[in-house]
């Protein structure tokens, strides 16, 4: 049997797009097998978020020469499409392919070497995506890709090209045959999701997509990737304040905490209204748990300016951050910006900002205790404990001591400390 091994950087949508190619070669008889083993074909899903991003592409390139010179090496995903010469030209690459190509990937296995079309050309959306990969107990499905907007920074509309959306009663037939298939729990992605049906003849909502997977019987929830603060209107709001059915997190990006270097950014908002709608948000839906991104160490940034986004971070109600620090990416226009930081400083920053992580993320779950949820229990114990283990709808992970008669179910349980596992509730 032909071996096929996959690894995959980056972002929600890069990983989904992992799962369908996998289930692609599962399907046409390949075996699936651990990247670190030999196989005969290599697939490296790469990301080119941050230059850190493409030297760790080119090290499981690398990696995967070195484990089989003999096996076919595939590079595909966002620096591929981004640099496909560059990526062409490393030692061992047998075949660059594109973000659009990715998906039929084994129609393309005997191609030319390089298969990377024009994403800024792509009008419609393409993917039949519904994830399903095997051990898991909720799907994802990729309704929505590519932005429109140019932050300064950011390189990734020059990989996944202009908004494209998933048609409503695509959506809306797909998320049916997941539950059909047994699973709970759906979560809706994309590169830029709160821009989903804007580009849709009739223009369409993510407020009126969600009112109707309300109404999909025996769906049990469902959960959505990142969104745009400037994307949550009134109508937004309420619909995920009044729902059933939606899990309590949101990932709300912030960038930065300071006004002056959010417009060096290009963002399209400021601190204060980003406070605004955090805080209406925990007000309206409580134990929310909501995530944001930070990027220290932009161009220009001051000891000031980063002062302000600590204090200001301080005194959001928000469960977690992920802390990034800037990396220039060639082809943006930060890129040229100065002054840039230099690397020690950033370095002290994120450092700083990881020790507020942390105290967020314990004051989160602080709040926790005392309080029932229903959790998925996963199909995979806990492997220092023993226990099971599962996500609450907020987004905090949860083990329980129960048998495996529970996996794969939906569970009520009491979080009595964070020290304990959560007590099962019997119905």
């Amino acid at each position: 049997m032909k071996k096929v091994a996959i690894h995959t950087l980056g972002c929600r949508s890069n990983q989904l797009e992992s799962s369908i190619i996998t289930d692609k070669f599962i399907e046409i008889g390949w075996q699936v097998v651990n990247f670190s083993e030999t196989a005969d074909i290599y697939i490296i899903n790469t990301c080119t978020v941050t230059a850190k991003s493409d030297n760790t592409s080119r090290y499981f390139i690398r990696k995967a020469k070195n484990t089989n010179p003999e096996a076919k090496i595939i590079v595909t995903g966002c620096y591929a499409q981004i640099k496909a010469e560059e990526v062409a030209s490393i030692e061992g690459v047998d075949l660059v392919l594109g973000n659009t190509e990715k998906i039929n990937i084994i129609e393309n296995i005997n191609k030319e070497k390089i298969l990377v079309s024009d994403i800024m050309k792509e009008e419609k959306f393409r993917d039949k995506t519904v994830f399903s990969a095997s051990g898991r107990v909720r799907a994802t499905i990729k309704i929505q890709d590519g932005c429109n907007f140019r932050c300064s920074y950011c390189i990734v509309p020059y990989a996944r090209g202009k908004s494209r959306s998933n048609e409503p009663d695509k959506v809306l037939n797909q998320i049916k045959e997941i539950r059909d298939r047994g699973f709970q729990e759906v979560v809706l992605s994309g590169i830029h999701l709160g821009q989903w049906g804007l580009d849709l003849q009739p223009k369409a909502s993510l407020a009126e997509l969600l009112q109707e997977i309300e109404k999909i019987q025996t769906l049990k929830r469902y959960r959505l990737s990142s969104i745009d603060p400037m994307e949550f209107t009134d109508e937004l709001i309420n619909t995920l304040v009044n729902s059933e059915k939606f899990c309590r997190h949101l990932h709300i990006s912030l960038q930065s905490g300071n006004n002056k270097i959010l417009k060096a950014m290009k963002r399209r908002y400021t601190v204060e209204q980003y406070t605004d709608l955090i805080n209406t948000l925990v007000e309206k839906i409580p134990l929310i748990n909501i995530g944001s991104d930070i990027i220290v160490g932009f161009p220009e940034e001051t000891n000031e300016d980063f002062e302000d986004t600590y204090q200001n971070l301080e005194k959001l109600p928000i469960g977690y951050i992920h802390v990034f620090s800037y990396s220039q990416r060639k082809g943006t226009p930060a890129a040229s910006m100065l002054p840039q930081v230099p690397q020690e400083v950033k370095k002290q920053r994120n450092a700083r900002l990881q020790k507020l992580v942390e105290a967020k993320k314990l004051d989160f779950r602080k709040k926790l205790i005392g309080h029932d949820f229903e959790i998925i229990v996963e199909n995979t114990r806990d492997k220092k404990t023993g226990f099971l283990k599962g996500i609450t709808d907020n987004f905090v992970s949860v083990l329980v001591d129960g048998s495996n008669k529970y996996k794969n179910k939906l569970v009520r349980v009491r979080i009595n400390s964070l020290e304990d596992a959560a007590e099962i509730l019997k119905p």
